[in-house]
């Protein structure tokens, strides 16, 4: 490529496609955003919500990175959903919008990152959106991305709150508002019935401009490093493999587990893991893909009968008329995600604020020979949101080709597998409730036979998945150890930023996709040099007697 660039962003997933768009604002500045998957316009299930499923098992659209063998799980590996697509996880993931607590930003402040509170996110929490119920103190309404409330149509989703409200639970207006604590109606990335993806939101409208380039199919390989600086990028494609080079700043936004292994395969981290594969070491960083957190969780699944079940409207001709009225009219079944309701709630008295979150589903689901199949009932996926279990992201070898070797080390920590534990029962109370007796729901997994701790345990350890959420593995902090300082600048090299969810300190409680893009927008701010948005002082609930982190 001839053409030269002020800034180069890697990685066209939910933080690079917003930075690059935001940076082309500035017509005097030329971004390069570099993708190694190709276009999302091809697969229609992208763009179609009820089309999920046939998204999560399309291989030619992700990485397929797995973690493991876990110590903990008796050595599983566990498939590691990570888009390879223009919009990366924004274009595969399951929609689903949450925040986080304010508590999470307030946490992330009182450990020395100021301008990382709440106060401080939510303005760009309100920048990026407009959402569906209108704005107010904490919502946005003029934003790029529309936010939907899910219309939770089905009867089971009224059933679920009835009875989390019989077990002592409150629900709570808008968990992405005031208050985060409650059974709630979701919200999501979908807008007149599409997927909401950072490509559709942030990329296409910028389309126009003549100073964003957009280069597809292009692995890259490696940060180019000259005088202790970041001048570009070496990377190979369909024309073999060439440099790029710009004058400013090579932006890093691959994700928790591609951004560690690229800085890696650049000769930036642990030097005796890159002397292990035959890596220069340019510069010693010995936190890069140090402190992985996830959010490890399980399916908890309830019989029911069929037409008490969404497995009754999705039968040979529910699944056809699905597809033709989304296709046709942009209407039915294809315009939800299905995870409609859900829950965030507390385990335990001693923390301030909730450990674990819900997924609510109106129907269950098994893999028979290798596929997901319906079956009639419904169905909790519960994660723990703050993990104390830490793992770390290596190099599989020095081939860029290679996935990385991931292990998140879950239930390394007790705690970790107690909450899971607890989490458990607290479900079945909840289903025990009156509001459910009326479907006379059975239980299937973990079947009736599992009531001791030691049972649940042996279950939670065998049947523990993730919820895709990979953070932290370039943490952010004001220590010397930290990758890189609180605007993304990595430490230890000039012009070489990260943003994605490996600068998270610690992980947030809830799912990933909006707290990105919020941190794509505010760091945006920062590359540009423009003055942060003020901070806002709207409030957020916190238990009686109870103060937020560091206030």
């Amino acid at each position: 490529m001839t053409q030269k660039f002020d800034y180069i962003v890697v990685g066209a997933g939910s933080s690079g496609c917003i930075v690059a768009a935001r940076l082309t604002e500035d017509p005097n500045v030329r971004v390069l955003l570099v993708e190694a998957g190709g276009t999302d316009r091809t697969n229609m299930f992208i763009a179609m919500p009820g089309g999920l499923p046939f998204v999560y098992q399309n291989k030619k659209i992700g990485w397929g990175i797995q973690s493991g063998p876990e110590p903990h799980l008796h050595g599983k590996v566990i498939d590691e959903k990570a888009g390879k697509v223009l919009g990366g996880g924004s274009s595969i993931n399951a929609m689903i919008y949450n925040r986080g607590n304010p508590m999470d930003y307030d946490g992330w402040a009182a450990d020395g990152l100021k301008e990382w509170d709440f106060a401080h996110c939510l303005p760009y929490f309100r920048k990026m959106e407009t959402f569906s119920d209108g704005p107010d103190q904490w919502r946005g309404g003029s934003g790029p991305l529309h936010i939907s409330r899910a219309r939770a149509e089905h009867k089971m989703y009224e059933t679920f709150l009835r009875a989390g409200e019989q077990a002592g639970f409150e629900t709570t207006p808008d968990h992405n508002g005031r208050k985060q604590e409650g059974l709630h109606i979701a919200q999501s990335f979908i807008h007149d019935g599409v997927r909401m993806s950072a490509t559709r939101a942030y990329v296409r409208p910028a389309l126009h401009r003549d100073n964003l380039t957009i280069l597809s199919k292009a692995l890259v390989t490696r940060v180019l490093v000259e005088d202790g600086a970041a001048v570009g990028i070496e990377l190979s494609g369909p024309q073999g493999r060439r440099q790029v080079h710009c004058e400013r700043e090579v932006v890093l936004a691959a994700g928790s587990m591609n951004t560690p292994k690229l800085l890696m395969l650049s000769g930036i981290g642990p030097g005796d893991e890159l002397r292990r594969h035959g890596i220069d070491v340019v510069v010693e960083a010995r936190e890069v893909g140090r402190n992985l957190q996830n959010h490890p969780g399980v399916d908890l699944q309830f019989g029911t009968r069929n037409e008490d079940s969404l497995t009754s409207e999705i039968g040979l001709i529910g699944r056809a008329k699905l597809g033709a009225d989304w296709m046709l009219r942009r209407k039915g079944l294809g315009t939800t995600n299905f995870f409609e309701a859900g829950a965030f709630l507390r385990t335990r008295e001693d923390v301030d604020f909730p450990n674990m979150q819900w997924e609510f589903l109106p129907l269950t689901r098994r893999l028979k020979r290798g596929k997901v199949v319906p079956v009639p009932g419904f169905q909790f996926w519960m994660d723990l949101s703050r993990p104390l279990s830490r793992g770390e992201v290596t190099l599989r070898s020095a081939n860029p080709a290679d996935t990385p070797s991931v292990v998140f080390n879950t239930y390394a920590e007790r705690q970790d597998l107690q909450d899971m534990i607890d989490g458990v029962r607290m479900t079945r109370e909840m289903v025990e409730q009156s509001a459910w007796q009326r479907y006379r729901p059975q239980l299937l997994t973990p079947g009736p036979d599992v009531t001791s701790d030691a049972e649940i345990e042996a279950f939670v350890r065998q049947a523990t998945g993730t919820s895709y959420h990979p953070s932290g593995t370039c943490r952010m902090g004001v220590d010397a150890e930290a990758v890189v300082d609180d605007e993304g600048r990595v430490k230890a090299v000039h012009a070489l930023r990260v943003v994605d969810a490996s600068i998270m300190p610690k992980v947030i409680t809830g799912n990933l996709n909006a707290p990105v893009m919020m941190m794509a927008e505010k760091l945006a701010d920062r590359i540009r040099g423009r003055e942060p948005l003020a901070p806002s002082d709207a409030g957020y609930f916190q238990r009686p007697g109870k103060a937020a982190p560091g206030l």
